[in-house]
């Protein structure tokens, strides 16, 4: 009998020991539910916000300061996320080969592929200043036109001939690294290194291009470059 009336006692005074007992038979709220049973989502932010292009000033300063070849070349790039961008260079070019053995030009156009990914964190909200590495695959359409030749012999003679205009693709991979960093609002100046490679350097052994667009000498297996380039960026900035 005294233990029942204990037990009524503490149910009517409210007992903590019953109120816990009965807080352990509710099952907690998980970490997907909110108030009023609605799910908590994490809101991914958006990407490809800010996109910058521009034109690789060095290339079109040598165009004009010799007759070997003729070459523009562009970039493209946009923020994809923290430390990675998307990374695009195209262009086109012309070239000539010419001297007492041979005679022929060139043309093609290209356009690499890659990523690039940086070094530093920002240091406010929109900073895009920053040394980064980068890695490119890079495709170019090559039209060798008709080519020239002449062979000396002071004992046979003379000898000349054409050799007939050849349509081909050349594939490359390449590193590179710089830095780009914003002069004002929007303008960007950026330079970088290249070091290249063909993918199928077979395709140059007879009558290579001088100069190939995007990649550089084409008598090289693999060579080093380098770009100037002046952006513009246009876009949100995070």
């Amino acid at each position: 009998m005294k233990h029942v009336v204990c037990l009524c006692l503490l149910v009517m005074t409210g007992s903590p020991l019953i109120m816990n007992a009965q807080d352990s038979l509710i099952p907690e709220p998980s970490d997907t539910t909110a108030v009023a049973g609605v799910k908590k989502t994490k809101e991914k932010g958006p990407t490809f916000t800010y996109v910058r292009v521009g034109i690789d000033l060095s290339k079109v300063v040598s165009s004009a300061l010799q007759k070997q070849y003729d070459v523009l070349e562009f970039q493209a790039d946009v923020y994809y996320k923290k430390d990675l961008y998307f990374a695009a260079e195209f262009g086109t070019g012309n070239s000539l080969v010419e001297n007492n053995y041979l005679k022929y030009k060139s043309h093609n156009t290209f356009i690499s592929l890659g990523l690039d990914k940086t070094f530093f964190g920002k240091d406010f909200r929109g900073d895009f200043d920053n040394a980064f590495v980068g890695l490119r695959y890079g495709l170019g359409l090559i039209n060798r036109g008709e080519a020239g030749y002449a062979i000396h012999d002071t004992v046979w003679g003379n000898t000349q001939g054409l050799i007939p205009a050849e349509h081909f693709i050349a594939h490359w991979l390449e590193l590179t690294g710089g830095f780009r960093m914003e002069l004002i609002k929007n303008i960007f100046v950026g330079w970088n290194v290249r070091a290249r490679t063909f993918i199928n350097p077979k395709k140059f052994e007879k009558l290579p291009p001088s100069y190939v667009a995007g990649y550089g000498r084409g008598d090289k297996n693999s060579n080093f470059g380098y770009n100037f380039y002046v952006l513009y960026g246009l876009g949100k900035r995070r």
